[in-house]
């Protein structure tokens, strides 16, 4: 979206200053709210870790609600009806058939709180990157956002260990003790978040500040190296790489390519093993762990039960930890049952919604945003702004190979990438529309 696009569909005009506090307010809300949640700094020596999933925080589930009618009036106060177009066909297809999956699931009672909770993170996303006035805007607004998450997270190493920390005393993983996680629940989630982070530092370069946006970097780059994530440390240069390429190649074929091509291999080298001999030789051949820390019995396990109910799946976020679930396992059953998710988000996706569900999705997070980014014009976008969207929403898809990332309202990695496809469109459906 250019700078002039972004207030050209908008029936905003110049701000005031208390029209510009209740922006800042709004971005900064929404944002820590996604970053931090309700519940910071989980203590992962807790036992209640381990009972089956209940009703979710009510206080993160009433800061929800709070924030989505603070969103929702603040849109209909500015008549802002371009929040209506990040609610495609595609996406509202989607919507529908996880609706279909909630109700015929065997939680459908969960499963149906947790899709109006999703639903509730899209409007957000999609009202979000409305809030700033301009490129800049939006540069000043994601540099303090960033620096928060980044202070939170630093504090936390050096004045709460305990809790951000990895412990050898977690009820889970002990083995993950030394590695840094900050404010969020896991070393994973942490080192996601940093690449993010990571972006956001070279789009604040690029657009508002050479020294504040370096900052975020190295900030964000030693935090990432401490949580000793591998996925995300690993994926960050070839996310950088092919992103540049994505954003710059013309050839509408070449773009859907240099896309598709390392998701799909990614999917391929770590799902294919427990589906076919040949790749699980090749990969043990390649990597001295082709168990993927032991990700290979998950998948295997969310496999065997997407061909159970292929069609409509186990309803939405409603088949991890439930306690039908958990209560099944046995030492002698496999530890998917105790697993917190998938570690795949295409194989989560098949577990919750079907087949049928994963594809309608698939339609919404991958080829939507390539086909909106064919027919955007490369001179009538900014390219910052694209590049920033591009690298967020490819790294979303790439990392969705060894987490549970696509759907997940907790997800602050998610809720960029939503961020991102909608921005892409709203870049598209600009352009049309002139």
């Amino acid at each position: 979206m250019t700078v002039e696009t972004w207030s050209s569909h908008s029936n905003i005009r110049p701000a005031d200053g208390s029209d510009r506090l209740v922006r800042d307010v709004l971005f900064l809300a929404t944002f820590l709210l996604i970053w931090v949640t309700a519940n910071p700094f989980p203590d992962l020596a807790d036992p209640k870790l381990l009972k089956p999933v209940g009703d979710g925080n009510l206080l993160g589930q009433s800061l929800t609600l709070l924030l989505t009618a603070s969103l929702g009036a603040f849109v209909l106060l500015k008549d802002d009806r371009l929040v209506l177009k990040a609610f495609s066909p595609l996406l509202l297809a989607a919507l529908v058939w996880f609706a279909l999956s909630a109700g015929a699931s065997p939680n459908a009672g969960l499963a149906s709180r947790r899709l109006l909770l999703s639903v509730f993170t899209l409007f957000q996303a999609a009202a979000f990157i409305q809030l700033p006035l301009d490129r800049t805007h939006f540069a000043r607004l994601l540099t303090a956002a960033a620096l928060i998450i980044l202070v939170l997270c630093y504090a936390g190493v050096f004045l709460a260990p305990g809790l951000s920390i990895h412990q050898s005393i977690d009820v889970a993983e002990p083995e993950l003790a030394g590695n840094w996680r900050g404010l969020f629940s896991h070393k994973n989630g942490a080192g996601a978040a940093m690449v993010v982070l990571i972006f956001v530092g070279i789009f604040v370069i690029r657009t508002f500040n050479v020294a504040l946006g370096a900052l975020v970097i190295a900030l964000a780059a030693v935090f990432l190296f401490f949580t000793e994530s591998k996925s995300p440390i690993r994926l960050l240069p070839v996310v950088l790489a092919a992103s540049y390429l994505i954003v710059r190649v013309r050839r509408p074929s070449l773009k859907f390519a240099v896309a598709a091509v390392i998701p799909l291999l990614i999917n391929v080298l770590t799902v294919g093993t427990v589906l076919f001999a040949p790749i699980d030789a090749l990969v043990g051949d390649l990597i001295s762990d082709p168990t993927f820390t032991g990700r290979d019995v998950i998948w295997l396990f969310a496999v065997d039960h997407i061909a159970q109910r292929p069609f409509l799946g186990f309803g939405f976020q409603a088949f991890w930890g439930t306690s039908g679930l958990v209560s099944s396992w046995s030492y002698l059953e496999s530890w998917g049952y105790r697993a917190s998710d998938a570690h795949n988000a295409y194989l989560n996706l098949g577990v919750m919604t079907g087949i049928v569900g994963l594809v309608l999705a698939l339609l919404w997070i991958f080829v939507q945003p390539l086909v909106d980014l064919v027919r955007t014009e490369p001179g009538r976008s900014d390219p910052a702004l694209t590049t920033l969207f591009v690298q967020i929403w490819f790294f979303g898809l790439c990392v969705s190979g060894f987490e549970s990332t696509l759907f997940d309202g907790g997800n602050s990695v998610w809720f960029m990438m939503i961020v991102s496809i909608i921005g892409i469109r709203y870049q598209a459906t600009a352009q049309l529309s002139r």
